[in-house]
């Protein structure tokens, strides 16, 4: 009986043992695979994130436009864009290094031309394989991405990353127990190895039995050699660009203690049998005959003479035991279904496990209700303070492992398809009688609805103080303030408004109505009382007040108060509540009404005023293009009919192109004053004596006869400023021509330049006529002008004035102007410099011609009348001339020809100028480009910049720059 009662137990034991060696030989399994799946993806995490950061690089607008050199500059100087970066360098097409910021100069390399092949054929981004020999004899990686221009694959973007860099990865990781970490890569080669023996067998291959099984399958778990000897259990897992991942451990510490494990329990099992059969045998001889009686005749039947005392007391006890029983078992019944129904009925979530590993967990009602379904568990995730909850950090498992209990641990439960909940977790371990953790109760009581009251609470709280801060703001701002009466005790309560208000500065808010009311202008005061006594005698309940009260800044302000007032039965007043609201700019509107009755009236005269100069200027520039455009056309009709007659032909050219200059000087005008009102004309500064450019404007109206019906004195001093002379010649060119233009003939123009203090003045002064009082106000407004002949002889719109004073201030300058019945004086004051070292603009002069070279010219133009003058101009200036008609012509001609300089109109049918010169560019013609265009805002030139031009030239052309242009080398 002892061998049948014994066996089976020790059988039963020994297959356990087997069973647990085999569960924990499963959990081993999966802890590597999991452990490997987890590297695998922080390898892939960093290779994603040097892929994406070398894509952004891709995209930077230096080389988008192809601008290697640029691209390069802006790595000098400048640190890595990432930290795991050892450099960045770029390949061309052939796989030929552009530049690496890691090894300058460095020759071509066969591996990364083979991985620019690579990314050339695939398209996509790529990763080399462990490299050598490269950093001072250290190993290296490679990442690749691919850099398209206008959709075509044209460089190899690439960053170098050290070997060390996976090494540190694969140590920050977490290497099992006497374990390890390995990362290799497509050729199975090792790139970084965490083991406790240090990173050893960097570049060596994987033994033969790991590569068949890597190569077989993306993942798995395998018993392996080991590099360096012994054998190990390791779980491998392929990444991202053909690398993998292996974890390890060693496998003879295990098997080890397994082995130990079944030859204790055999042990065990074999000396407890041999121990129970000896006894078994010695105790049968006295208790087996007792015994059978005992058990056939039982405990109540009387057995005859007994040897053993033993048997007797067995006897007894079998009987009071068997009572004993009996009423246990009531009792045990009565609490197991008093705990079964407090169990399934309590709201409280209740798990109980059976085994320290938690492999058997009974729930409650409340718990399933909690968690969902069964099936649908393993999905929650348990997070405390933002951080998840391994499986063995969760308050039941650690109890029934540690033995340790789990009090009042506040938990957040995140399901995948509701929202999440709020707990509060406890936890107690569950003892044997060795005192051992055999298992655990864990309770969740459900507080969401707690969390979601205190968040509200929360927010409750916050937005009644961004009311109460609302309201101060309202008071501050809206300068209205509120009080509160209380009239048995004589006691008036303010907010902080209504005592700023009165100018109450103490911070008491409460105090005797006499103290409001002494406030008060003593003027308005008694009133005020008369007010409120009426209202007491009449049982009123609303009443409104205004008067006035000096606060201690002495400013008198103008307050309304609005107070209700409430009684009680018997009629005696209880209390008022009011709100005083300051009306001080409320009555000062209505002694500003008469007046912007008149501001009104005086806007409708200056729009109307206004109107009209738009009509004048409208109408002045009409005749003004009138006159030239008849002039014009006069000297075209003269050159179609003037026959041989050279001298016709010679003063016809002349009129047309004095004409012409006349037109394109109103456009430029007009253009000019639009760039400055709309703020897009850009100073381009230098030191500027201001007397030399005055006094080379003067000799230019001399020379040109403009001054001869007058009398020109100047007196000018030397004066630096820190100008743009260009726009400074504007400006004295507009005051000496209004001056000639008002000033009759034979009366004097004074020109004066003098220095005050830090600043230079300008003084042109006529003796003319005068400006109108009338119109002095508006003389620098724009089409404004003063009463001129109805021959307009000297023409003009209307603007010079507008221009001079826009430029001037864009200077940091002012202009004004003073004016009688013997002349106007304009006055232009600007900051002065001191004389600079080095002088390097005196008066803005005209530049040295450079000398004329003639060259072959490839002209692009559609328009044939603008193409035939302009073909003509540049024959007269001996150059060789070639044309073209539209986009694709001229793209054709200019690679056939490859003139010295080609001059494209932006504007042109089948191909625009821009792609004309972008792909000449592409197809290697160095020679330069000049862009023609009627549109020359900032933008338009940098566009044209952009596309490949060498310069741009506004239409109608200027002869002289384009020459300019056209001699420079």
């Amino acid at each position: 009986m002892i061998l049948l009662g014994t066996l089976p137990s020790v059988l039963l034991m020994s297959w356990q043992v087997f069973s647990d060696i085999r569960a924990e030989q499963r959990q081993l399994d999966e802890r590597l695979q999991h452990s490997a799946e987890n590297l695998a993806h922080a390898v892939e995490r960093e290779l994603t994130a040097s892929v994406e950061a070398l894509s952004i690089l891709a995209q930077d607008d230096g080389l988008q436009h192809d601008d290697v050199a640029g691209f390069a500059a802006s790595f000098a100087g400048q640190p890595v864009p990432r930290a795991s970066w050892r450099g960045v360098f770029l390949l061309g097409p052939d796989g030929q290094p552009l530049f690496d910021t890691a090894q300058p100069g460095a020759p071509p390399d066969a591996e990364l031309q083979r991985l620019a092949r690579a990314l050339q054929s695939q398209g996509k981004p790529v990763v080399s394989d462990l490299l050598g020999g490269r950093f001072e004899g250290r190993f290296s990686t490679a990442v690749l991405v691919p850099v398209r221009l206008g959709g075509q694959l044209r460089y190899a973007l690439g960053a170098w990353i050290d070997a060390g860099v996976w090494q540190r990865l694969l140590e920050s990781s977490g290497k099992p127990e006497e374990g390890f970490l390995s990362l290799f890569d497509r050729q199975r080669r090792l790139i970084a190895r965490a083991s406790g023996s240090g990173p050893a067998g960097v570049g060596q291959p994987l033994p033969r039995q790991a590569q068949r099984s890597v190569a077989s399958q993306p993942a798995g778990v395998m018993r392996a050699d080991r590099l360096g000897g012994g054998t190990t259990y390791v779980a491998w897992q392929n990444a991202s660009y053909g690398w993998g991942v292996g974890v390890g451990v060693e496998a003879e510490p295990l098997e080890a203690r397994a082995r130990r494990a079944v030859l204790a329990t055999l042990g065990t099992a074999l000396a407890c049998l041999t121990l129970g059969v000896a006894l078994a045998l010695w105790v049968a001889r006295r208790v087996t005959q007792p015994l059978r009686q005992l058990a056939t005749a039982g405990p109540r039947q009387p057995l005859g003479p007994i040897a053993v005392n033993e048997i007797t007391g067995l006897r007894d006890a079998l009987v009071a035991a068997e009572a004993q029983e009996s009423v246990a078992r009531t009792r045990l019944q009565s609490k197991a279904d008093e705990f079964e129904t407090l169990f399934h009925s309590i709201p409280v979530g209740l798990a109980v496990a059976h085994d320290p590993q938690c492999r058997s967990v009974l729930h409650n009602a409340a718990m399933d209700e909690l968690f969902g379904a069964a099936s649908d568990a393993s999905g929650v995730r348990m997070l405390h303070r933002g951080h998840l909850l391994e499986p063995a950090e969760q308050p039941l498992q650690r109890a029934a492992g540690s033995g340790q209990a789990v009090r009042g641990l506040e938990l957040e439960l995140q399901f995948p398809d509701r929202p999440p909940r709020h707990v509060i977790a406890h936890a107690a371990p569950l003892l044997d009688a060795a005192g051992r953790p055999r298992g655990a109760i864990g309770a969740l009581v459900d507080i969401s609805e707690r969390k979601l009251a205190e968040a509200r609470l929360t927010h409750a709280d916050r937005r009644l103080r961004e009311s109460q801060h609302l309201v101060d703001l309202a008071q501050e701002s809206g300068h209205v303030g509120f009080f509160h009466y209380h009239v048995g005790t004589d006691t008036a309560s303010w907010t902080s408004g209504h005592a700023k208000l009165f100018g109450l500065r103490s911070k008491r808010v409460e105090g005797p109505l006499a103290e409001w009311i002494e406030r008060i202008h003593p003027e308005d005061r008694p009133g005020v009382r008369q007010a409120l006594a009426r209202l007491l005698r009449q049982r009123a309940e609303r009443l409104t007040l205004e008067f006035r009260v000096a606060p201690r800044d002495g400013q008198t302000r103008w307050l309304s108060s609005r107070l209700l007032m409430s009684y009680a039965e018997d009629g005696r007043p209880l209390q008022a509540i009011g709100i005083t609201v300051d009306v001080t700019e409320q009555k000062a509107a209505e002694q500003e009404r008469a007046a912007l009755v008149e501001r009104e009236q005086a806007a409708r005269r200056e729009a109307e005023a206004a109107s009209r100069a738009k009509d004048e200027f409208l109408a002045m520039l009409g005749h003004e293009l009138r006159n030239p455009l008849s002039a014009i056309s006069s000297a075209v009709e003269v050159l179609n009919r003037g026959g041989t007659n050279e001298a016709l032909a010679t003063n016809a050219r002349n009129i047309i192109g004095r004409q012409t200059r006349h037109l394109a000087r109103l456009m430029e005008d007009l253009l000019d004053v639009a760039r400055v009102i709309s703020g897009k004309v850009v100073l381009s500064r230098q030191p500027l004596e201001l007397s030399a450019l005055v006094q080379r404007l003067l000799s230019t109206l001399q020379l040109t006869g403009q001054t001869q019906q007058h009398e020109l004195v100047s007196d000018l001093q030397e004066v630096w400023v820190d100008a743009d002379a260009t726009r400074l010649e504007q400006v004295v060119n507009n005051l000496l021509a209004n001056a000639l233009k008002y000033t009759p003939e034979g009366r004097r123009i004074e020109v004066r330049l003098v220095r005050e203090d830090t600043q230079a003045l300008l003084e042109v002064r006529d003796h003319g006529l005068g400006i109108p009082p009338a119109l002095l106000p508006r003389i620098f407004d724009l089409f404004v002008q003063g009463e001129r002949t109805l021959d307009r002889r000297a023409g003009g719109l209307g603007i010079g004035l507008t221009l001079v004073r826009r430029l001037v201030e864009l200077h940091g300058g002012t202009v004004g102007v003073q004016s009688s019945s013997e002349g106007s004086t304009f006055s232009v004051r600007l900051p002065a410099i001191e004389t600079p070292a080095l002088q390097p603009l005196r008066g803005g002069g005209s530049e040295q011609r450079l000398a004329a070279r003639q060259r072959h010219v490839l002209l692009v133009e559609d328009n044939a009348d603008a193409m035939s003058a302009l073909r003509t101009l540049l024959e007269l200036d001996g150059h060789t001339v070639s044309t073209a008609e539209d986009g694709v012509t001229g793209l054709e001609e200019l690679l056939r020809l490859r003139p010295e300089v080609a001059v494209i109109d932006i504007g042109l049918p089948g191909l625009t100028g821009y792609e004309v010169a972008k792909r000449s560019r592409r197809a290697g013609h160095a020679g330069k480009l000049i862009a023609l265009s009627g549109y020359g805002q900032g933008r338009d030139v940098q566009q044209a910049l952009r596309a490949g031009f060498d310069a741009h030239l506004v239409k109608p052309v200027d002869p002289e720059a384009l020459r300019k242009l056209l001699a420079e080398p």
